[in-house]
């Protein structure tokens, strides 16, 4: 049996952690893996490894970058951080050095810990790197960079979740033993089935209003088109242009629609969004509904996906979109266009008047979002599986460990 520990350093259901758990749960049905997780907290994620006899380890796993907003601050965080890291690599090796891993597995680039665990037990090492942390967050290492380098470029395998990211660190890190390995979601064969399985957003308030759109742009029979966006609230998903392209829209007469922006995150920002809504009186076409554990029903009751951000990595949001049959409106940046096929499964845009006007072909042409719907469900299927992501990953493990002969 192959132990793998893998590491994450947050205990909530974002997407990265709901793509971990995925995978943790494949490989242990596999029987050739002994999986065990090392998670800062118990929560939903931990209640599931119980249910299933996975092992896990709390420990908090500090990150070892972080926004660099300024020089002062970044290094007193800096020297903070890097003695909690110290700490937590002791912790994390006592704990396991009597049964120690033949690979470790970091779920994301924002820690180090598992690199400099793996020199520790002399074990391999998988990185996988889901996001562009620098220019999507802005962040910058505690470490030198040569130091950083020698971690990337020495890993065993690291795994991108996109093409796109695959390209950033090739630029960032050209010998690197990089490999893509898309996200995967739990398919099911229809959208009326209501089982499109996420926890991508947390826990929380549900959406209260029960609407149901027919799909209509027919304002005077009171029908009306249902976007939704869900996900982490940041200025960087660009929620605020899905209101200016709302604001947009009734300005130009045509106000048959309504807008989920479903999710948490930063504070300022969702003071941003809501002072936008009131100043602009948007109250009737806009519903922000905070954390929200039913993605599934939200996703039943709309009748087009949003994904605004920049740099997206993949987007599990988008493929659980095209899963439940909707079409996606995105954002020509990061991995979108490679889930999203433009005109055919929905549509690319690159400003907030490019993404007014394909609101609008939606809201005005009902039997378009079908179409492409019911493509997108078609594409998620065959290129985007949970069970397709597994294989690849285990794959990857196969080939690290043939040096070691297991």
């Amino acid at each position: 049996m192959v132990r793998v520990l893998l590491l994450t350093h947050y205990d909530n259901m974002y997407g990265a952690n709901n793509a971990l758990l995925k995978l943790v749960l494949k490989m242990h049905a596999s029987g050739r893996y002994e999986p065990a997780v090392v998670i800062p907290a118990k929560g939903s994620f931990t209640d599931i490894l119980d249910s299933e006899g996975i092992s896990y380890f709390v420990c908090p796993i500090t990150q070892w970058q972080a926004v660099y907003k300024e020089a002062i601050s970044f290094e007193i965080k800096k020297n903070k951080r890097k003695k909690a890291i110290s700490n937590e690599l002791e912790i994390i090796y006592d704990h396991f050095k009597d049964k120690a891993p033949d690979i470790i597995h970091s779920n994301s680039s924002v820690i180090g810990t598992g690199a400099m665990l793996a020199g520790r037990f002399g074990c391999r090492h998988i990185w996988h790197v889901r996001e562009f942390a620098r220019e999507h967050y802005g962040m910058r290492y505690f470490y030198p960079e040569s130091m950083v380098r020698n971690y990337y470029e020495s890993a065993d395998s690291v795994i991108a979740i996109s093409e796109a990211v695959c390209r950033s660190v090739k630029k960032e890190y050209p010998d690197a033993h990089t490999v893509v390995v898309y996200d995967g979601i739990e398919t099911t064969p229809s959208k009326e089935d209501g089982d499109v399985r996420s926890t991508d957003l947390g826990t929380g308030d549900i959406l209260s209003a029960d609407r149901k759109s027919s799909y209509s742009g027919d304002s005077s029979s009171g029908k009306i088109t249902e976007f939704l966006y869900t996900g982490y609230i940041f200025p960087a998903k660009h929620q605020l242009d899905l209101l200016k392209a709302a604001l947009i829209l009734i300005k130009h007469g045509c106000s048959a629609f309504h807008i989920t922006l479903a999710g948490n995150g930063d504070e300022r920002y969702c003071r941003i969004l809501e002072s936008y809504i009131r100043k602009n009186r948007l109250e009737d076409h806009v519903t922000m509904t905070g954390f929200t554990d039913n993605v599934p029903e939200l996703i039943k009751k709309s009748d087009v996906g949003v994904i605004a951000s920049e740099y997206e990595g993949f987007g599990l949001v988008t493929a659980e979109y095209m899963l439940g049959g909707l079409p996606v409106l995105g954002r020509r940046s990061g991995a979108t266009p490679e889930i999203i096929l433009d005109g055919v499964t929905g549509f690319l845009f690159d400003d907030v008047n490019g993404l007014a006007l394909l609101m609008q072909r939606f809201i005005e042409n009902p039997e378009l979002g079908k179409s492409m719907g019911s493509k997108g469900c078609d594409r998620v299927k065959e290129c985007f599986t949970a069970e397709k992501n597994a294989d690849s990953v285990m794959a990857v493990y196969d080939e690290v460990l043939k040096e070691t002969g297991k």
